[in-house]
C-alpha cells in the first residue's frame, strides 16, 4: 500500500501508468520518478492488476536507494529484496525470491549486469512487473545488457524510467528503449529508419525527418514533464545556468597543448583521405576498416591527452607512468608515456583550472556555513587531486571503484553531515544520486554524452531541495577541446528537444546536424 504523498504534477503519471501499463516515464531529472513508480505499482497491486512480485532493474549504486524508498513510501507494508553480494549470498537471495509466497517479497531489485550474469535464474523469477531505472542503460542495440533485458518481454506491466531518453543526440537510442517497453510503438527498425532518419552518400546519419510525427508517436507511449513546466516549476529551486568560466592556459601548458594539437591535426588530415570528408562527430570513425581503425588507435589517445591536460597535467603524467611501469591490472596511455619519455611534461606542473576552482569553491563556502557544493569530473584520478586541494573544507569522493555500500555511505555522509560540504564525484555519481543539500554544482570538465551532462546537473535540481536557487557552473579551458565539447552537447540536446518535447523543429519538419569537423575546430583554435 502506498502511504506517501504525491505532488500534483505526479498524479497524472500514476494514472496513465496504471491505465496503459507499458510506458516510458520521461519525467525530467529530480521530479520523483521513483516515488510515482512505487505509487503506480502499489495501486495495481491493490486493484489486483499485479498479482506476483516484480523486478526493479537499476544501476548497482542505486539498488539500496530503491529498497529504502520502497520501505519509506509503503511504511514497510511491501518488502524489497536486494540481490547483492557473493555468489553464495546471491543464491540465498534468489531462493528467497522464488519462495515469495512464504517470504513475502514484493520487489526484487537487481542491477543490469546481474540480468546478464545470472540469467539462468532471473528468467524464472516472478515478473508481475519489470521496471528499468535509468533506462538509457539499454540505449544500444548491440550491448549484452540490452539484449538480455529485452528477453523479459512477456511481462504485462513494463516501465522504462529516464529523464534523458536520448542521451547522445540519436533517435535510435529512443527506438531501442521503446523496443523493451512496447515493440508495437515504432514497428520494425527498417520502417523507423525509412520514416525518420536521413543519411548521406556514405551511409552516415546526418539528420532526422518527420519529427512532428515522431514526437506525436512518442507522446502516446510516454509521460513527460519538465522542470520548466508551469505546474512543476513552483516545486523546484530556481536554477541559474551560469555562463561558462573560461580559464587561460599558463605558458608551459599552452606549449604542450599546441604540441599535441599539431600532431593530432596531421593524423586527422590522414584520416580525411579515407573518409572523403571532415570528421563531424568527435571520436566517431565510420565505417571500421584497416586504415581507419589504425588511425583511431593513434588519434583517440591524443584527444584524451588534450582533455587530461585541460583538467590537470598530473593526469597525463600518471597515465604515462602507469604505461611505462607495465603494472598488471593498471592501464596507462602509450602516447602519454611517449610525452613523458620526451621530457615534455617536466615543466608542465600547474593546473590553472584547479587553481580557479579552488578559489571559486572557497569563496562560495565562505558566504554561508550552510552552502554545499558538488563537483563532477570525468577522470577518476582527478577526484583525488580535487579532494587533496579542497579537503580543508570537508570533501568526500564518490567513484565507480567503490562498491554499492561504500557509495551509499559517502552519499549519506554528504547529505547528513554539516561538516562534509563538498561532494567530488566521477561520472559514477551522475545517475540517481540525490544531492538536494547542495546549492552549487561545478562541472570541472564535461562528458561527451548530453544525457550524462543533464544527469549531472539534475543531482541538485530536485523537488526535495530546500534552496530557493541553485547554480550550475561549467569551467572550461579557453580555446581548448572543451569548447568544442560544449558545442557538441548543445547540438545533441537540440535533437532530444525536438523528438521528446517537440521543440526546435524546422518548417521542413526535420533537423540537420550542422556541427563542423573536429579538424576545422582545432585549426581555428
Amino acid at each position: 500500500m502506498f502511504t506517501g504523498t504525491l505532488l500534483p504534477y505526479q498524479t497524472e503519471a500514476v494514472d496513465r501508468m496504471c491505465d496503459q501499463k507499458k510506458m516510458l516515464v520521461a519525467y525530467d531529472l529530480g521530479l520523483g520518478k521513483t516515488v510515482l513508480t512505487i505509487a503506480a505499482i502499489e495501486n495495481m497491486i491493490d486493484t489486483g492488476d499485479i498479482q506476483t512480485p516484480g523486478l526493479i532493474i537499476c544501476l548497482s549504486s542505486l539498488k539500496y536507494q530503491w529498497a529504502a524508498q520502497i520501505t519509506k513510501f509503503t511504511s514497510g507494508t511491501s518488502k524489497p529484496l536486494v540481490i547483492d553480494g557473493t555468489p553464495t549470498q546471491r543464491a540465498k537471495q534468489y531462493q528467497e525470491a522464488f519462495d515469495w509466497k512464504t517470504t513475502g517479497v514484493d520487489y526484487i531489485i537487481l542491477n543490469y549486469e546481474q540480468v546478464v550474469n545470472d540469467w539462468a535464474l532471473i528468467k524464472s523469477l516472478p515478473q508481475g512487473f519489470v521496471v528499468l531505472d535509468e533506462a538509457t542503460a539499454i540505449k544500444s542495440f548491440k550491448s549484452k545488457r540490452s539484449k538480455y533485458v529485452k528477453r523479459l518481454n512477456f511481462c504485462p506491466v513494463k516501465f522504462a524510467l529516464t529523464g534523458t531518453p536520448i542521451e547522445n543526440g540519436k533517435a535510435e537510442e529512443l527506438y531501442s528503449i521503446m523496443e523493451f517497453v512496447d515493440k508495437s510503438v515504432f514497428g520494425s527498425y527498417l520502417s523507423f529508419e525509412k520514416k525518420h532518419i536521413n543519411k548521406n552518400y556514405m551511409g552516415w546519419i546526418d539528420g532526422y525527418k518527420n519529427l512532428s510525427e515522431l514526437f506525436q508517436t512518442v507522446s502516446k507511449a510516454s509521460i513527460r514533464k519538465r522542470q520548466s513546466d508551469p505546474d512543476v516549476a513552483p516545486y523546484l529551486p530556481e536554477t541559474l545556468m551560469a555562463e561558462p568560466i573560461l580559464v587561460p592556459f599558463d605558458k608551459a601548458s599552452k606549449a604542450l597543448y599546441k604540441e599535441i594539437t599539431d600532431s593530432l591535426l596531421e593524423d586527422l588530415k590522414e584520416a580525411a583521405k579515407y573518409m572523403n570528408m571532415g570528421i563531424n562527430i568527435f571520436g566517431s570513425f565510420i565505417p571500421d576498416n584497416g586504415p581507419i581503425d589504425e588511425l583511431r588507435s593513434v588519434i583517440m589517445p591524443k584527444l584524451i591527452a588534450l582533455r587530461m591536460l585541460c583538467s590537470h597535467p598530473e593526469l597525463v603524467t600518471i597515465s604515462g607512468e602507469l604505461f611505462n611501469a607495465s603494472i598488471v591490472g593498471e592501464n596507462g596511455s602509450k602516447y602519454a608515456g611517449e610525452l613523458l619519455d620526451r621530457g615534455l611534461l617536466e615543466k608542465v606542473t600547474k593546473s590553472p583550472k584547479l587553481s580557479v576552482t579552488t578559489e571559486i569553491v572557497g569563496n562560495f563556502l565562505a558566504e554561508s556555513p550552510y552552502n554545499k557544493c558538488v563537483i563532477f569530473t570525468s577522470f577518476v584520478g582527478m577526484t583525488a587531486l580535487l579532494e587533496q586541494a579542497l579537503n580543508k573544507h570537508g570533501a568526500i569522493t564518490y567513484t565507480g571503484s567503490m562498491n554499492a555500500k561504500e557509495k551509499e555511505v559517502a552519499k549519506v555522509k554528504f547529505q547528513t553531515d554539516p561538516g562534509t560540504r563538498i561532494f567530488i564525484s566521477s561520472d559514477a555519481g551522475g545517475y540517481g544520486v540525490d544531492l538536494p543539500q547542495a546549492n552549487l554544482l561545478i562541472n570541472y570538465d564535461l562528458p561527451w554524452s548530453a544525457g550524462l551532462a543533464a544527469q549531472r546537473n539534475g543531482r541538485i535540481q530536485r523537488a526535495s531541495s530546500t534552496w530557493e536557487k541553485v547554480v550550475i557552473q561549467d569551467i572550461l579551458m579557453e580555446g581548448s577541446i572543451e569548447e568544442r565539447q560544449r558545442a557538441m552537447l548543445q547540438q545533441k540536446i537540440s535533437v532530444a528537444n525536438a523528438i521528446i518535447d517537440g521543440e526546435g523543429i524546422s518548417k521542413d519538419n526535420d533537423l540537420t546536424l550542422t556541427l563542423g569537423s573536429l579538424r576545422q575546430f582545432l585549426q581555428g583554435a
